[in-house]
């Protein structure tokens, strides 16, 4: 069993054997670690591209594993720049150091851009980033630095430096441009002047100034110099004349006098000068906004103890005063003795200035403006130490100004508390403050005090001597804000230093300084603000090298302000940070670092970078690269060789320059066996695919390609161009490629290369090129619309859509004036981007401007990316354009009133009178055809419109036969007629008319007749008077008569003027008395202004009456003629004079009649007949009637002899009982008729006028009324019952006795006609004397016949109402029929009315049964407290009816 087995692994161990010697041998190999000089380190120099053989022995038949070594820059030796290491002879590096902004191997000269200098723009003012980053520059990660340097310069925005200006003598700020910057004038008084100068005549220099001011284009500027004062030591920059534009003043103290220089705010420069000479009691000045109205006003101290403030006027171009006041000594009356002062914004630029007026002691007190009471205001608190010499400043960095003071012993500074006073520290630290400054220069909230030393001038400007030395303030435990007696820094601005003025000159926040300094014959100014720049390598916000003091360009004689990094921050900052920085990492596996520098600075301007210099070394391994090979192995692999021994692969070095490099520690491993480097098939490129977004390439096999295959090299250039071996396009796997980057229209051409294992690669493929082809365009685009823009003056279409297929990067759009569905053949000018949706097209598509009221066809369409397009398309319109500027439109009317226009400029209206006008539409003299016109009637209080319509010339035609046609009009005083248009909107071409209105002033006037005598009689003295009736032609406008004022005149025949005066209307009568003239006339005149009322021409006349004809027989001889002159009868007869005298009737119905005597005179000169008649004859008998006495047709007519007088007597008769009567004055009016009586001769035939009429009133007064007495005696219910027969016997007897006295009474007055013989006894007396003529007054008569029942009212479709109107129940009881009438019954509606029993008692249970009786009647029926029944019917009317009637009456009011 044991030998079986023994003999099975014999077995074994034959077959396995040569097996397992085969793969010990194939597996044995080795590693190198020297290079083949036999050292693992070696130093290569290079000179003029040579170097020492170095490279590796390699074993033949044997494949490298690995390989790799290590290279890096010599500590003392020179980089040899740009370095490449080739292993064979492909071509491509195995390593390279020669990147953009790697630099130099182990020496760092560019920045990350390649470029050796750099700049970096900062302004600390604007932007997110107030300290940018540096440009980045490389070191390699974990690089030791051995030195570095970079020069850093900074050069300000505002480049300033030395400016050759002669001496200066004096300075001031302010804003002369009005640019809100800082300017500065200088004053010299040995300015070069030409010759031709009018103030200096022949003169080279005087008296003059200059600006300094800042340009963000030129820079700093200086203006020409501008004479002023001959004598002036000073300057002062204000603005006098508040146009915000300081202006220039200068000072000449000696002559009192101010020269001032007004800014020519339009052109720049200054106007001719304005010379003011101050009052000799002024002992110092400033200009400042003292009272806070925008204008500087000139304040001054003077003597007595007076501040004073002067505004300039420049109407008068002097100063006026406006207010003064007087300092007082402390705890005085007196006036202080001022000798100078301190004028600036103590409390902030935001507060006005205020005034510390100071003595000799340097006791000072505040002055300033209080708004309160609009004057000065003196603070009584005084603030010791203000000595001569004192400057002002923000010494304790609140924002108020502080004063520092000169002492004999020191310096005292007051430090302002604002509103808790002022605190003031002595010192005993001497110093120099002329022309000292309080800044603070470097923006560190910390202010210093500049004090110039000018040093020891030689005459010679080239040596520098003098400085300007700061101070800072300090604070300890028993002192504040003491100047520091160390100085904080020296500046050199330039030599000799003599003042330091300061203001930002260019806006950056940052001050800029403008320092006299000079010697010799070169003076001027040194202009510069102070600078802090720095960078900060670590990030941590605060700067590691910095620099700071003036600043410049390199012009000017100033240059940059320098960075240096003396202390080596930098080298030591890099190594700590080197190996933490960010990096970026090449194929070669090489790690570099960006350095940033975080930039700071308190100004703006601009970084220079330079000068970079950084010596490093660091590691790099050679190893992998981006070449075919991929790495040194490979490279190695592919000079392998057969055979046996060993063989060399030299390494070759190039280099931009002359330098070594060390090479150290390689490590390369190999196995034994040749590798297999076959030469492999060539890719033979086919198109799969190609579309506008991609391309497809495919190529043999994979298995074509072997088993070693690594990879396919896909390389692509632009056809035309050749095959870049170094950069290769993309790598694949497969045996295709789709190439994704590619855009329609584009042309590439492509090459395959296979890579197999050791760096062994197929030829290059032939090349295959590829067109791209474009997509299918997408152009349609929708919801495409064209329209007039609106609101504007045409010519302009707005063209939108919506966003169409995403595509499309570009829209075109097609305008013409004729239809299209093609755009292949046309062109266009109107284009949209990608996302408009809308276009404004004034042109179109062929560039012509668009025309209005043209219709247009509009298509659009989309454009892809690749510039195609449809070209089908489908239009829209027509479209038109219009102007939608309204055109203006004019309204011409011309009005035609019923006085054809008698008042200029003023339309008469009347309500019953025509108005008619013709307007015209017209623009521009064009009418207006078919548009509508609205005329409005305006009164006071009332408006009334009419609409008219234009013809085709644009005419409209308004014709009123009546103002009334409008409506219910009253039309009395000032009115207007307006005329309107509406406008009209047009139409798409038709462009719109705008709105249009005239008014036209008119005046509502009331149209009256004035009659009256004609002619009018005049006596021989030629007194005249006469009424004229007046009337208003519109009845309704009648109450408008009440005091018509008019003025007359009389002449005489021949037109002479004899007197003239006024006179009112009463009622309807006009009286006019005067002095006429036989055959004259009497003129009446209307106001035209205002017309209220009118009559034709506003005037009328009335003639007077001839001169009497002469009487007959009657002859007078002269001593010349013989001739016959007698009295001439006259020619109308004079009115009579009526003087009636006035009686008392009682109440009491007992009462018995007066007597009323009226004497009528006769004033004519012949004798008359009197008549005379009553105004108004009622038809029924008062219940008290005036009757005229001798109206009795038995009385004779009545005559009064020429001039003579007759007596007409009259009497007071009752008639019936004064029940409905008011007590008190009541009246009758007559009609006195005096007509003329000859005496057989006929005169009277011969008159115009033998009748003369006077009207009149007799006047009589009724009696009061007494007062009712009634019985309350009780009478018991039976004897009551039993006296009801006998009262009611008793008033029948009454009424029927009543009755027939009342007809016997009137029968013997003859008023009513009573046929004796008539049988008609149902015929009632009422009934007759009813019928009478009514003559009241009222406009109907009454006919008593026309009464109606009750029952008739109903028939008559009447209908009751159940209330009686508001106040009946007060209304006193209609008494009679005559109080019927009285109340404006009228004949159809009156009724017959028994009489009434007067006194009659009636018995409570005839009452009732009346009452009854009325209840069952009608519920309608309402009875007042005197028993008179009242009933509405459905129309409105009432009627009444009286105790005792039977039938109803109307009620009128």
């Amino acid at each position: 069993m044991i030998r079986r087995q023994f003999l099975g692994f014999l077995f074994v161990l034959f077959f396995l054997a040569p097996a397992w010697s085969v793969m010990f041998a194939q597996a044995q190999g080795g590693n190198i670690s020297t290079f083949s000089t036999g050292s693992a380190s070696e130093t290569i120099t290079i000179t003029g591209g040579q170097h020492t053989a170095v490279g590796f022995d390699l074993n033949r038949n044997t494949t490298v594993t690995s390989a790799s070594f290590f290279i890096t820059p010599t500590t003392g030796g020179s980089s040899p720049g740009a370095l490449e290491i080739h292993a064979n002879q492909d071509g491509a590096p195995e390593w390279a150091f020669n990147d953009t902004g790697y630099g130099d191997f182990g020496h760092q000269t560019v920045f990350s851009s390649g470029n050796s200098t750099e700049t970096l723009p900062i302004n600390p003012n604007q932007g997110a980033v107030t300290n940018p980053y540096a440009p980045s520059f490389y070191v390699p990660t974990g690089a030791t630095v051995s030195s570095s340097s970079l020069d850093v310069g900074f050069s300000p925005t505002l480049v300033g430096g030395y400016f050759q200006t002669g001496y200066i003598h004096a300075v001031d700020k302010g804003d002369v441009n009005n640019d809100t910057n800082v300017d500065f004038a200088l004053l010299s008084r040995t300015a070069p002047l030409s010759s031709g100068n009018t103030t200096v005549p022949g003169g080279t220099t005087g008296a003059a100034f200059r600006v300094a001011s800042y340009d963000s284009v030129l820079g700093i500027t200086l203006s020409a110099w501008v004479p002023t004062c001959t004598n002036a030591t000073r300057l002062m920059v204000a603005d006098v004349n508040g146009d915000n534009f300081d202006d220039v003043v200068g000072y000449a103290p000696a002559d009192d006098q101010l020269c001032i220089h007004f800014t020519n705010a339009s052109s720049g420069g200054f106007l001719p000068r304005v010379n003011v000479t101050h009052a000799t009691s002024v002992i110092d000045l400033a200009f400042g906004d003292f009272t806070g109205n925008g204008l500087d006003e000139m304040v001054s101290i003077r003597t007595g103890g007076k501040v004073q403030v002067d505004a300039f006027s420049n109407r008068t171009n002097t100063f006026t005063n406006r207010d003064t006041a007087t300092v007082q000594l402390s705890g005085s009356t007196n006036a202080a003795t001022l000798t100078h002062m301190l004028f600036a914004h103590f409390d902030g630029t935001q507060n006005n200035p205020k005034l510390l007026a100071a003595q000799t002691t340097g006791d000072a007190n505040v002055v300033f403006w209080a708004s309160s009471s609009n004057s000065i205001a003196v603070d009584t608190t005084v603030i010791s130490g203000v000595t001569s010499g004192s400057i002002v400043g923000d010494f304790d960095g609140d924002q108020d100004l502080d004063i520092l003071a000169p002492r004999p012993a020191g310096h005292r500074s007051i430090e302002n508390l604002q509103g808790l006073g002022w605190d003031g520290d002595n010192h005993n630290r001497l110093l120099t403050l002329t022309n000292a400054t309080i800044l603070d220069y470097d923006l560190d909230s910390a202010a210093h005090v500049l004090i110039p030393n000018r040093g020891s001038p030689d005459g010679n400007p080239a040596t520098i001597t003098g400085n300007v030395t700061t101070y800072g303030f300090s604070s300890g435990w028993n002192y504040d804000n003491r100047v520091s007696g160390t100085a904080t820094a020296v500046f050199e601005p330039g030599t000799a230093p003599r003042a330091v003025h300061f203001g930002d000159m260019d806006g950056d926040g940052s001050i800029e300084q403008l320092v006299l300094v000079g010697e010799g014959s070169q003076h001027g100014v040194f202009i510069s603000a102070y600078h802090k720049v720095g960078y900060d390598i670590d990030e941590d916000g605060y700067a590691d090298v910095s620099a700071e003091g003036y600043a410049g360009n390199g012009s000017n004689g100033l240059p940059m302000l320098m960075i240096q990094d003396g202390t080596g921050a930098l080298t030591s900052s890099l190594n700590i940070l080197s190996p933490g920085l960010p990096y970026t990492s090449d194929d070669y596996g090489i790690q570099m670092a960006w350095v940033n520098l975080s930039m700071h600075s308190i100004t703006e301007g601009e970084f220079t970078f330079s000068g970079l210099d950084i010596h490093y070394t660091a590691d790099f391994l050679v190893n992998t690269n981006p070449s075919l090979a991929g790495n040194l192995s490979n490279a190695l692999n592919q000079q392998m060789t057969a055979g046996t021994g060993t063989f060399t692969v030299p390494l070759q070095f190039n280099a931009t320059s002359n330098g070594s490099f060390r090479m150290y520690n390689p490590t390369l491993a190999y196995v034994s066996g040749a590798p297999n480097i076959a030469l492999p098939p060539t890719p033979v490129l086919k198109l799969a695919d190609a579309q506008p977004d991609r391309v497809v390439i495919d190529w043999q096999p994979i298995t074509a390609f072997g088993d070693d295959l690594l990879d396919f090299v896909v390389y692509r250039s632009p056809a035309g161009q050749s095959v870049d071996l170094q950069n290769a396009y993309t790598t694949t796997l497969a045996n295709n490629t789709i190439d994704v980057a590619v855009q329609p229209g584009q042309s590439w051409t492509y090459w395959v290369q296979s890579i197999h294992r050791f760096g062994v690669t197929s030829n290059l493929s032939a090349p295959l090129s590829v067109s791209i082809p474009y997509p299918t365009p997408k152009s349609y685009i929708p919801n495409l619309t064209a329209s007039d823009v609106p609101g504007d003056e045409g010519g302009v279409m707005n063209v939108s859509w919506s966003p169409g297929d995403a595509s499309i990067v570009e829209h075109r759009v097609y305008v013409l004036p004729s239809d299209f569905t093609d755009v292949a053949a046309l062109t266009t000018t109107l284009t949209a981007t990608s996302t408009a949706t809308s276009l404004l097209v004034e042109e179109d598509s062929t560039g012509a401007l668009l025309v209005d009221g043209l219709g247009y066809y509009v298509a659009a369409i989309g454009v892809d990316v690749y510039g195609n397009a449809s070209t089908n398309v489908t239009t829209i319109g027509p479209v038109y354009t219009r102007n939608d500027t309204a055109l203006p439109t004019t309204i011409d009317v011309a009005y035609t009133d019923f006085s054809q226009n008698e008042v200029d400029g003023l339309v008469m209206l009347a309500r019953l009178q025509p108005l008619h006008a013709v307007a015209h539409l017209h623009q521009g003299g064009t009418g207006i055809a078919n548009e509508t016109l609205l005329l409005k009637v305006n009164g006071q209080d009332e408006s009334y419109a009419i609409e008219l319509e234009t013809n085709e010339t644009g005419h409209a035609v308004l014709s009123l036969d009546s103002l009334s046609e409008l409506g219910p009009i009253d039309a009395v005083g000032p009115m207007h007629l307006n005329m309107t248009y509406a406008g009209d909107e047009g139409d798409a071409t038709t462009q719109p008319f705008a709105p249009a209105q005239t008014s036209a002033p008119a005046y509502g006037t009331v149209v009256v007749s004035l009659s009256g005598d004609d002619p009018i009689n005049v006596g021989e003295d030629g007194a005249f008077s006469t009424t004229l009736e007046v009337v208003a032609e519109d009845s309704v406008q009648s109450m408008y008569l009440a005091n018509m004022a008019v003025v007359w005149t009389t002449t005489d025949a021949s037109g002479a003027e004899i007197e003239n005066g006024s006179a009112e209307v009463r009622g309807n009568d006009l009286t006019v008395e005067g002095i006429g003239a036989y055959d004259g006339r009497l003129s009446v005149s209307l106001d035209t202004a205002p017309p209220t009322f009118y009559i034709p021409q506003f005037s009328t006349s009335f003639a007077f009456s001839s001169a009497p004809a002469p009487a007959e027989n009657e002859t007078e001889v002269d001593n010349e003629t013989d001739q016959t002159d007698g009295p001439v009868f006259p020619d109308t007869t004079l009115p009579a004079t009526v003087d009636c005298g006035t009686a008392t009737y009682a109440w009491d119905s007992n009462a018995t009649d007066v007597s009323i005597t009226c004497t009528v005179t006769n004033p004519n000169p012949f004798d008359v007949m009197v008549g005379f008649a009553w105004k108004v004859v009622p038809g029924t008998p008062p219940p008290i009637e005036v009757v005229h006495n001798e109206a009795d047709g038995s009385t004779p007519s009545l005559t009064a002899e020429a001039n003579g007088t007759v007596d007409l007597t009259f009497t007071l008769v009752r008639n019936a009982p004064t029940e409905g009567m008011l007590p008190g004055e009541q009246s009758e009016g007559y009609v006195v008729t005096l007509t003329c009586l000859d005496l057989g001769d006929d005169a009277c035939d011969t008159m115009t006028q033998d009748t003369a009429t006077t009207e009149g009133e007799i006047l009589w007064t009724l009696g009061e009324m007494p007062p009712q007495v009634v019985e309350d005696d009780l009478v018991e219910d039976e004897a009551e019952g039993a006296m009801t027969p006998v009262l009611v016997g008793i008033g029948l007897f009454i009424a029927i006795a009543a009755g027939v006295g009342g007809v016997l009474y009137l029968r013997s007055r003859g008023d009513l006609d009573f046929d004796d013989d008539d049988d008609d006894d149902d015929e009632d007396y009422f009934e007759q004397a009813l019928a009478a003529p009514e003559s009241s007054g009222r406009t109907r008569n009454v006919d008593l016949n026309a009464s109606k029942s009750l029952d008739e009212l109903k028939e008559s479709g009447k209908s009751m109402h159940s209330d009686a109107p508001e106040g009946l129940a007060t209304t006193p009881a209609l008494g009679s029929t005559a109080d019927a009438f009285e109340f404006g019954a009228t004949a159809e509606d009156a009724v017959q009315i028994e009489d009434a029993e007067e006194g009659e008692e009636t018995d409570d249970e005839e009452e009732e049964a009346w009452d009854e009786d009325a209840a069952e009647a009608d519920d309608g029926i309402s009875v007042d407290e005197n028993g008179t029944e009242w009933w509405e019917d459905e129309d409105g009317t009432w009627w009444y009816r009286e105790e005792g009637w039977e039938d109803w009456a109307v009620w009128e009011e």
